[in-house]
């Protein structure tokens, strides 16, 4: 089964299939598809028109000449021309993303299946995938591929899923891991149950968002779209009222050069680049394993005025490992060592997973212990923001045979004590240090003092207690990810207001906030707290963006303008998101941001660049129309006759909109800088370069005419 490709570039190298995509814009030159393009619409209605003064000038009386009727037909063939550059432009961009569908797609190819019968493994079917359904029991072993998404019953494993986010690490498969519909199973086997039907999978979802994500119009777009119809009708009424002073004058204006300067005037450029320039914002982001729910979010993200930044994994590599256990009062390292081994046991988070490593490592292993028939486990909560164990009786733990094998493991080995001995209960409980505080009612003498020396260094710290008392602390460090401190000073230079929220203390906050050049920080950041952040600036009129993967992180995922979710995060997640990101890097919500900027960017030099073409060709045309006046005569610079100069400006009209297609589909380039050094930099290139290209283009296209008839 072929993969998706991993290289940065490669969707948008995919084979273009070029007769599907002439074929295809040439299906949009119906008007009934091209209605929806209100420039374009009006320049095949024109081109209509000019069709049928070139069949039979007499048609159009008083306005139109049986001389011109080449003059009629050339000016015909290029509006035609034009109006099919713009559908070209569309045809390529939605091109890029059918590749990117079709790639998606690939991980969809029928597989075989193995469905249990029974609880015996070695009892089942082989079927196709397309014949699951959602609550069948499958067996996946070592080298098969998951056939549906499902839900693991049975079993440990380790499962490549770079197929589906590109990661190339193995992730480890435990009872009640999900397992993605095209993931490899590395080693060892597993039993799971189907959680959806074959056209609902993962897939078939990212799948639909592509495949719709490219046709609704942002209100940016919408915007631009009503400015280009008001300036449109502006200049309908200019040509309509110059057409009549021209007919009650008697100064012998043709219809046809009144259409071309009509068609020069509209702002055909942007008219017809703007779909493209939406549509390729969907396919880039695509590029970069991200799939958009719609142009809007994209939008949204260009505008961002706040970005609310988790610590963890995003600024930070995410892998925080104990690297010291600090004792409180009178208790000893080893007591703070060996209650931390134990109440991190069931812990299969890189931290608790560390915790116990580092006890092992300084032989900080309880060889006797007091301890239950049983143990009672508190997985950590997002919302209490702890992890306790619970042992009761005389059982004596040891460590197992097989030495460092505990860390693989994870067991203890009971040896049961002769007689009856009274029962014991020993409560451990770790966490987050106000939260232990909050359990355990009793803050011990320069608590805040400890805590503060010990995360000077930006250390996160969690605190350990016994039966009610704290008895000490473990340091748990952090790297911050390369090159994060460059994208957060290019995010402040624009404009965009950074704001990192941690559920770590204050003091730990503040040294990495500092340290990555953050002004603003949330620390002790419960799940609410997220949500009333950007409810909050939103009601300030800002734009928020956020990332998350987790059920918590769903509400103000949904409240942002811009939510990013990890395809390894949780369904709510991903569903309240209006972006995914199928490597599950949180840090790309910073790449997001400048994409969207330079989305915003590349329309605003397309916008400025036509307006300024427009006025340009304004000044070569219409001095030619009323050569007859001597005061317009005189305005003739480039001394044209009426049909060069409106057979070049039409020709330049035509071809500037195939030339400005890559940067439609790529985008210019973007450096991080302010709203106003950017819009600046527009007027200054693109505006002054869109008034004076016209006058050259079109001139250098009426002396290459000149030569051929000539030469002809």
């Amino acid at each position: 089964m072929s993969s998706l490709p991993s290289d940065t570039n490669a969707i948008v190298e995919n084979e273009l299939h070029w007769s599907s995509i002439i074929i295809d814009s040439l299906k949009r030159l119906n008007p009934w598809v091209l209605k929806s393009n209100v420039v374009m619409f009006i320049t095949e209605l024109m081109f209509f028109i000019v069709l049928l003064m070139a069949i039979d000038p007499t048609l159009i009386p008083i306005v139109s000449s049986g001389r011109e009727q080449l003059f009629y037909s050339e000016v015909a063939l290029i509006l035609i021309i034009t109006v099919w550059f713009s559908t070209l432009s569309d045809s390529i961009a939605e091109a890029q993303i059918r590749n990117t569908a079709s790639s998606l797609r690939k991980m969809k190819e029928q597989m075989t299946a193995k469905r249990l019968l029974s609880s015996n493994r070695s009892n089942f079917e082989t079927v196709h995938s397309d014949d699951l359904r959602k609550g069948d029991l499958i067996l996946v072993e070592h080298g098969d591929k998951v056939p549906i998404d499902s839900e693991v019953l049975e079993g440990i494993a380790m499962v490549d899923e770079s197929l589906l986010t590109g990661e190339s690490a193995n992730v480890r498969k435990s009872v009640g891991s999900t397992l993605l519909g095209g993931s490899l199973v590395a080693t060892d086997s597993l039993v799971a149950r189907v959680s959806t039907n074959p056209n609902e999978t993962y897939v078939s979802k990212l799948i639909g968002l592509v495949e719709s994500s490219s046709r609704p119009k942002t209100p940016n777009e919408i915007a631009l779209t009503i400015l280009i119809a008001g300036f449109s009708a502006i200049f309908t009424i200019i040509v309509v009222t110059l057409l009549f002073l021209g007919v009650e004058l008697k100064l012998g204006i043709d219809l046809a050069v009144v259409i071309a300067l009509y068609v020069c005037l509209l702002p055909t450029t942007i008219g017809a680049l703007l779909p493209a320039i939406g549509i390729s914002g969907i396919n880039r982001m695509s590029v970069k394993r991200i799939i958009a729910k719609s142009g809007k979010a994209i939008e949204a993200s260009g505008d961002t005025d706040a970005l609310l930044l988790d610590k963890t994994g995003t600024i930070t590599k995410g892998m925080r490992k104990a690297v010291m256990f600090v004792p409180a009062g009178n208790h000893t390292e080893r007591e703070v060592g060996e209650a931390a081994l134990l109440s991190s046991w069931e812990d299969d988070t890189p931290e608790g997973k560390s915790i116990v490593e580092l006890a092992y490592n300084l032989g900080f292993v309880p060889h006797q212990f007091g301890s239950i028939e049983r143990s009672e486990f508190e997985e950590f909560s997002a919302a209490t923001r702890r992890s306790s164990v619970k042992m009761t009786g005389s059982n004596e733990f040891q460590l197992p045979k097989g030495g460092r094998g505990i860390l693989q493991r994870k067991r203890l080995r009971r040896k049961f004590a002769s007689g009856d001995e009274p029962q014991q209960e020993l409560e451990i409980v770790k966490g987050a240090p106000d939260a232990i505080i909050d359990y355990v009612k009793i803050k011990p003498p320069g608590y805040d003092e400890m805590l503060e020396k010990i995360s000077e260094d930006g250390a996160t710290v969690m605190a350990v207690a016994e039966t009610g008392d704290v008895i000490g602390f473990i340091k748990l460090k952090d790297e911050v990810k390369p090159g994060v401190r460059e994208k957060i000073k290019a995010l402040k230079e624009m404009d965009i207001e950074v704001v990192m929220v941690t559920g770590d203390q204050p003091t730990t906050a503040g040294f990495i906030s500092k340290d990555v050049g953050i002004d603003d920080y949330i620390a002790k950041a419960r799940p609410e707290t997220k949500y009333e952040f950007v409810k909050e600036e939103q009601k300030r009129g800002k734009i928020v963006s956020m990332i998350g993967d987790g059920t918590n992180d769903a509400p103000a995922l949904s409240a942002a303008d811009v939510g990013l979710a990890m395809a390894s995060g949780t369904e709510p997640a991903k569903e309240a998101a209006n972006m995914v990101d199928l490597e599950s890097n949180p840090s790309k919500i910073i790449d997001v941001i400048m994409l969207g900027k330079q989305i915003l960017m590349t329309r605003g030099t397309v916008t400025t660049f036509s307006i300024a073409n427009d006025i340009a060709k304004y000044f070569v045309i219409v001095p030619i129309m009323f050569a007859a006046l001597p005061e317009l005569g005189a305005l003739n610079l480039m001394h044209l006759t009426p049909h060069l100069a409106v057979i070049s400006a039409l020709i330049f009209n035509a071809i500037i909109i195939p030339a400005l297609i890559p940067l439609a589909l790529r985008g210019n380039t973007f450096k991080p800088s302010s709203t106003m050094k950017i819009f600046l930099k527009n007027v200054t290139i693109y505006g002054l370069g869109g008034i004076v290209l016209p006058f050259i283009g079109i001139k250098l296209i009426a002396i290459l005419i000149t030569v051929l008839r000539v030469t002809i």
